[in-house]
């Protein structure tokens, strides 16, 4: 499976590429060069299967065996959502009169952000401890995406965290999420925030620096 951006002026690259790279060169977006195409037969058969099924037969399809062979991606899935409270992972709770509520609160900081970067950090795990490298992530935040993604490599011996947190824009319990956890690997700073409506640019971006490369990209 191979991966191009939207804009179609860089390089394809693998998942593993795509991962670590965020925007592509040319400013667009990694998409798959070709969408798998599933039939009848097989949805029908991904109706009986769990979230964390699911999610494995999914990725399956956008990761090649030869970059995560079938039984490590299966286990990098259910280490990813083996800290969800509820052992479904995703919860539907089927009310009356054919109403329905999904629950996608049950990961660790209660944000349905830890469903994908729960995932996310197990694949950036795996191919550093590959490549045995290390990696920086600086993540801006407004709230929820910060505590998620600390949550999700906190303690990880590859991965270093630095999150900006915009000064008095969070909740009170997402600030608290943030600056409480204490790991060497994490880092919370506050940092005075400005408004897009007034046409200024927000301070924090994404940004991803890898090992010793010196590479940068923004994510």
């Amino acid at each position: 499976m191979w991966y191009v951006s939207t804009r179609g002026m860089a390089p394809r690259v693998d998942f593993e590429g795509a991962l670590f790279s965020g925007y592509a060169p040319d400013g667009g977006l990694y998409m798959p060069e070709e969408l798998p195409q599933l039939g009848g037969e097989t949805l029908l058969q991904w109706s009986g299967l769990s979230y964390a099924g699911l999610v494995k037969a999914l990725c399956s399809l956008f990761i090649g065996p030869e970059l995560i062979p079938k039984d490590d991606l299966n286990d990098l899935i259910d280490r990813a959502f083996s800290r969800f409270r509820h052992k479904e992972v995703v919860h539907l709770c089927r009310l009356r009169n054919g109403l329905n509520v999904l629950e996608l609160w049950h990961g660790v900081t209660y944000a349905f952000k830890d469903l994908s970067l729960c995932c996310t950090a197990q694949f950036l795990q795996y191919f550093l401890e590959k490549r045995k490298k290390h990696i920086t992530v600086v993540v801006g935040t407004s709230g929820d995406t910060g505590s998620a993604a600390i949550e999700s490599v906190q303690g990880a011996k590859n991965v270093d965290i630095i999150v900006l947190l915009p000064k008095g824009r969070c909740t009170k319990i997402q600030e608290l999420q943030m600056t409480t956890v204490l790991r060497e690997n994490v880092h919370v700073f506050g940092v005075c925030t400005y408004s897009a409506q007034k046409g200024e640019v927000p301070p924090c971006q994404l940004t991803c620096h890898i090992g010793t490369e010196g590479r940068t990209s923004t994510l």
